[in-house]
This record gives structure tokens, sequence and C-alpha cells, in this order.
């Protein structure tokens, strides 16, 4: 990110963001990935790479506003970042199923493939399972990075300068969830739970992984680890759910977002106590004006 930081509270400073800026963005990502996706069942699309591609709205759109803004992109944030968040990229989805999985295990949430399946046979070799994390992720980053940098590098410094920090980031979870609703229900991504699940558990499940995707970014000052932290999340957890079927969906759901709570007030209580590092975002000059 730029070395140039201002320090505001929800609706101070000179720079601040403006309302319309925020909401024009938003109605341009959820109306777009909204109209495209509303056309697939029209057009016979049902392929999962379809809705993948949709990933990359948030992020065009996000140049678009930069470039509109005259600001460049340096504010996004390219460097390498502090080692440790590397980690802690890998760390935080990890821990988040190490804490749920056992758990839906035991109560008969989830269970082991049956070893007669593919995806059971697979569970049979861990280093097979690694090996497949790793290159879906590798392939994965691409689209992790255009959703990034729209809902990191250019809408989250926008929302905690305007509305500060919980509430800013609240609503950028709000708009992250919101805009999965659309996609899900139309490629039937929750094929039990049509209605429920992309209309409430997808939106509840971004409200969670917010706070802890905005620690990383704020913390390491480095697009790349969040994006990091999106693509390999995605994969790890699709995977448990292909080796360890949920039995219970919603209740298995239930207690994943109960880990990513328990991390995520962690979290927002160290981002809190250290606010000069919370809200300190980067400056961006005046849209120029047409």
């Amino acid at each position: 990110m730029s070395a140039s930081y201002l320090e505001s509270q929800p609706g101070q400073g000179a720079n601040a963001s403006s309302a319309r800026e925020i909401l024009l963005y938003a109605l341009f990502v959820l109306g777009l990935s909204t109209l495209i996706v509303a056309c697939f069942p029209l057009l016979h699309i049902t392929n999962n790479w379809a809705g993948n591609a949709l990933m990359f709205i948030p992020g065009l759109l996000a140049v678009a506003f930069l470039l509109r803004a005259g600001g460049g992109f340096r504010s996004v944030g390219w460097g390498a970042g502090p080692p440790v968040y590397w980690l802690w990229a890998i760390l935080l989805p990890a821990i988040a199923l190490a804490m749920s999985l056992p758990l839906s295990l035991r109560l008969g949430y989830a269970a082991l493939a049956p070893a007669s399946t593919p995806i059971g046979k697979l569970a049979l070799h861990p280093m097979k399972i690694l090996e497949n994390v790793l290159i879906y992720t590798a392939i994965s980053i691409p689209f992790a990075f255009a959703e990034e940098l729209g809902w990191r590098g250019f809408l989250q410094a926008r929302l905690v300068r305007r509305y500060g920090l919980v509430l800013g980031l609240f609503l950028l979870g709000c708009l992250w969830g919101l805009w999965h609703t659309p996609i899900y229900y139309f490629l039937r991504t929750y094929p039990d739970h049509p209605f429920f699940g992309p209309f409430f558990m997808t939106p509840i499940d971004n409200i969670l992984a917010v706070v802890p995707m905005a620690w990383l970014y704020i913390r390491s000052r480095n697009i790349w680890i969040p994006t990091l932290t999106h693509a390999f999340a995605d994969v790890l957890w699709g995977f448990s759910g292909l080796i360890f079927p949920a039995t219970q969906e919603v209740r298995s759901w239930a207690l994943l977002q109960a880990a990513q709570l328990l991390i995520s007030v962690f979290l927002l209580m160290d981002l809190l106590s250290r606010p000069a590092k919370t809200v300190a975002i980067p400056s961006q000059p005046q849209p120029v004006s047409t």
C-alpha cells in the first residue's frame, strides 16, 4: 500500500470517499453479476467454471473506478509483506476447519466418504490430497485475486474510512455475501437448501469471513496475502466437504461458522487494540472532474 496514510474517523478527512462512489460500485457489481447469472438458465449454463468467471467482475469494476479516480493502483499494496502473514494466510482456514470438523464428525453431522467411491479412495492417500489441494489452490489464485482486488483492494478502505472499522467491515461482509447470493441461487449450489443456502447461509458465511480477510490485508498491507487465503480456504474446505460429506448440512455449516466467529472476535479485538494501524487507510486523490 501507499506510504501515505490518512488517519480518519467516520465522516472525517478531506479525502474521505463519498457514499455515492461506494453506492455506485456496489450497484454495478451486484447488478451486473445478477444480470449475467440470471441468463444462465436461459442459456442452459450449469458449469461451475462459468460461475467462477463472475469472480472477475469485482476486480474489473475496481480497475475501472480506480482509473476514473485517477489515483492509480499503488494504494492496493503489491509488495511481499511481512513473511509471518503468509503463514497466517494458510493457518487461519486450517484452524477454522480443525476447530469444526472433528466436532462435526463426533456429533454425526459429517462422515467419511465411503471407501468404494473415488473420493473415498483418495482419502486413503494424504499426499495425493495435499497435491490436489496445492494444484487447485494455484488454479484458483487468479479468480481469488479478481475478487480481492474489488472487495479488499478497492472497497474495504472506502467503507472503513467512511463508516469506521466495525460498521465498515460489516457492510463489506453484507455486500460480499449478497453478491454471491444470486450466483449460488441460479447455479443451485445448495440443492437441498435452494433458498436458505444462498439467501441466509452464504451472507452469514461472508460476514464472518470478512474480519480475518481484513486483518490479513490491514496488517500485511499486501493484496496477495488475502488472495492466497481466499483461494486456499475455498479449496481446503471444498475438499473437506467431499472427503467428509455432511449428513446434516446446516448443522455442519453452523459449526464452521462458530469457528469463524471465534476467530473473527479475536482478530477484531486485535485490530481495535491498535487503532493507528486499523483505520489508517491509504489516502486517495479526489476524483478527476469530468
